[in-house]
This record gives structure tokens, sequence and C-alpha cells, in this order.
């Protein structure tokens, strides 16, 4: 077992010499393990050794004698043990998180505290990696998921990486290593543990070496997947510009390449790990622009957006996400980076102002309340005095509306649908006519002053 750990390390490059080194030490059989055989090896790769344990607040008495029986085994080493205790149950409820996730995030934050120079040693072994495995394939996982867990992340460190389950508690029991078992583990309800119980025993039976097997798998995996990785990382570099990266190269590349470069070049321009819708509409931008010249923006999140234009996608300068509905219910109000004034009028006034770039409509065809929102997939409006329907994506880039406002200039509708739209036109429904008396105006201001 020791072998396989110093194995591990030197393998996978875990800086671990001449480090302090705390264990995420929970109690149970995995992480008494790791703490024990570094112990061991804190004279051979000069390590500072400490320990940090968890009290999530869950498990009530259990939690507690957990807590007591992590830093009475530290004590008995002279093991420094850093104790965090939390409140995970109300932290998930204030979070929307589930009560899994909040524990992780709990854990997590607490291990960051300790700082960057300091290395955290977590308990993942080879069968929580084939578990991962299999639970990321079930949910459809691409090749980097399947990857599972990684043997190094930041300063997170995983010496037992290649050691199994079973072998760890063999090494446990031989050498007297007390521990302590979560009643939980056995709960299939959960679906890491239907996995472990159910799937992975059946797998055993038609494979009893099925975990040597998965190990090959990962490993020939993690291979492939870094491979990839480089050559993306190489393609952005090479499509890098000063303003953006530029589309043509990016598109000769392999698709697998291809797909694992646009994810980089949208962790690098925004901060954030895309999921697979905003992805896939990412590449589906390039292909557009390069089948059809025409640039777009691409909404990643709340405020986070791309651009393709000028053979380039980029990140824009300012774009300011709006507000996804609000009712105009004030003669001037702010939506996104537009100030909206609207005012009733006089066929008189409206003959003197109908060249003024406003948005003009008969105020007594409106049904209801009127509300502002971004334009939706599948908008439609109908030009007044122009007998069409228009797909509202398709009028704005007639009109050539800069492709940082497409997607946050309002629209404005009613109970009945769209009744007028930003840069474009007033619908059909609610066009000014000569019967009109009461005539609703809309200009619209941009955030430095101007008019549109």
């Amino acid at each position: 077992m020791i072998d396989k750990v110093t194995d591990a390390i030197e393998k996978y490059g875990m800086p671990v010499a001449r480090r302090r080194v705390v264990v995420a030490l929970s109690g149970g059989s995995d992480s008494m393990c790791l703490l024990h055989i570094l112990y061991k090896l804190r004279d051979e790769y000069d390590l500072t050794l400490e320990a940090a344990h968890v009290n999530h607040g869950i498990r009530g008495e259990g939690a507690e004698r957990d807590m007591n029986f992590a830093v009475n085994e530290c004590e008995k080493l002279g093991i420094k043990c850093h104790v965090l205790r939390a409140d995970v149950p109300a932290y998930a409820k204030e979070t929307g998180m589930s009560l899994e996730e909040a524990g992780r995030k709990v854990r997590y934050d607490f291990f960051a505290s300790f700082g960057e120079s300091t290395f955290i040693a977590t308990a993942h072994n080879l069968s929580d990696r084939i578990e991962t495995l299999l639970f990321n394939f079930a949910r459809g996982s691409s090749l980097k998921g399947l990857c599972s867990i990684p043997p190094v992340r930041d300063n997170i460190i995983r010496p037992l990486i290649d050691c199994t389950k079973d072998e760890i508690v063999d090494y446990c029991k031989a050498n007297g290593i007390d521990y302590i078992t979560d009643e939980t583990n056995d709960d299939i309800k959960y679906s890491r543990n239907r996995i472990r119980h159910r799937v992975i025993t059946e797998l055993k039976e038609i494979n009893p070496a099925f975990e040597e097997c998965a190990f090959r798998c990962l490993d020939a995996i993690n291979d492939d997947e870094e491979y990839l990785s480089y050559l993306a990382e190489d393609a952005v570099k090479a499509a890098k510009t000063e303003n953006g990266y530029r589309i043509s190269p990016l598109l000769t590349l392999a698709f697998p390449v291809l797909r694992r470069a646009v994810y980089m070049i949208i962790i690098a321009e925004t901060g954030e790990s895309p999921d697979t819708p905003v992805l896939e509409d990412t590449l589906k931008a390039l292909y557009e622009y390069e089948c059809h010249g025409k640039g777009r923006l691409i909404q990643l999140g709340k405020g986070l957006f791309l651009r393709t234009r000028a053979g380039i996608i980029e990140k824009p300068e300012s774009v300011d996400c709006a507000p996804a509905e609000a009712v105009l219910d004030s003669p001037e109000m702010i939506f996104g980076v537009f100030t909206v004034k609207t005012a009733v009028i006089s066929p008189e006034e409206y003959k003197l102002k109908k060249d003024s770039g406003s948005l003009f409509m008969d105020r007594d065809k409106i049904n209801g309340s009127i509300r502002l929102r971004t334009r939706l997939e599948g908008d439609r409006i109908s030009p007044a005095g122009r007998g069409v329907s228009k797909s509202l994506r398709k009028l704005q880039n007639e009109k050539g509306i800069p492709p940082e406002y497409r997607e946050t200039a309002p629209v404005f509708c009613d109970n009945s649908g769209i009744i007028a739209a930003c840069f474009c036109c007033v619908d059909e429904r609610v066009k000014v006519d000569g019967g009109t008396r009461n005539i609703f105006e809309i200009s619209i201001e941009k955030g430095d002053g101007s008019f549109v």
C-alpha cells in the first residue's frame, strides 16, 4: 500500500516534499488510512502533516462522535487537527443547493482557508474514481467527465487515487488502524451508494478483475483527454489576436479539438465554465458566421456575452444584461443600458413629432399593461403598414442593429403579444391611424445619452 501511494505521488507529480500537507479527515477508513500512511512518509518527504475535520451538523450525535474520534486520533499521533462546525442543512436551504452540494461547498471553502501554499490531501481512491466514471457515464458526460476524479487539482492532492477500497480496508485491519463507519454509506437512496452496492457488484460478477480493467480504461481516457486538450490549447494560442480569436483557423480543427478550444475561450474571456447548451450555441454561432458572414451576440449567462464579427469571436467591451421582464409603469424607467420614456400625446403633437424616431401607437388598441423584455427565440412582429409578419431576429439583421444590442434591446408586449420592438417598428395591431385619439409615445435613450 505504501509503495502504491509513493508511486502515485511520483507518477502524478504530487507536490508533498517539504510542504505543509493537511489531510481531509472524516474518520472513515479511507481518510484514516491516508493519515497513517502520510504519517509514516513524513520524514521521507520532509512534510509538515496536519488534519482538518468538518462537522456538517447533519447527523446529530453521530457527527459529534466522528469529530471527537478524528480529534483524538490526531492527538495520539501528535498531529494538529483543525475543526469546522457547520450547519450544512441551513446553508443548503439558504442557497437552494442539495445537501450533498452544500456539504462539498462548505468543505472546500474550509480547505481553501488554509491558503494556496498548503496542499490538501483527500482520500479519494480508485473505487471512488470508478463510481464517478459510471455516474458521469449515466448522465451522458463528455470524455472530460469520464476522466473522473483527477489525482491533482490546484492544491488538492489524492495519494490513494490508485488504491481500491478493499486494499484500504485490508491495510487498516493489518495495521490496527481504527476508523468509524458512516451509516449513510449503505443507504441506496443516494445514487453513488446504488452504484457502489449494486452496479459495481454486478460488474464484478461479470468480470472479477473489473476494477483492474477500469483502472486501465481510466488511464487511457485521461491520456486521450490530455492530448486533445493540448491540441486545443495550441489552437487557441494560434488563433488569439489583440481583440479576440480568429474564427477561420478555429474551424479548420477536428471537432473534438474545436469543442475544447471554444470551451477554453469561454472560460478565458468570462471566467465561467459553460454548460452544454451555451457551448453548443457558441459553436453554432461560429459556423453561422463562417457560412453566412453574419455576426451575432452570444449570451453565455447573466451579464456574460461573446460576439462574432469582423472574422473574430470576442468579448464585447460593455454589454449590460437587461432584466428578464419588467412592467412599464412609470413615465421613465431603466431597462439594461436603455432609458425608456413614455407619454400620451394628442394627434396634433404627433404630427410635429412623428419623424423624431420615437415609437408611436394607438393607446386605446393596447390590451392591458405594457411589459418590457428582451428578445425570445421565435419572436415575430408585423411591421405597421407592410402587410407581412417577420421574425424579429431577421428584422433586426435587416436593419443592421449592432450585435451587442440585438439580445438586450427592449421588446414591448401587451396581453395579446408584441406591440413594438426597439430599433425596429410598431406592430400593425396597434398602429396609429385616422381614428386614433390617444397616441402613446415611447422614446428610448442609450446609456451614452443618444436616442435610438
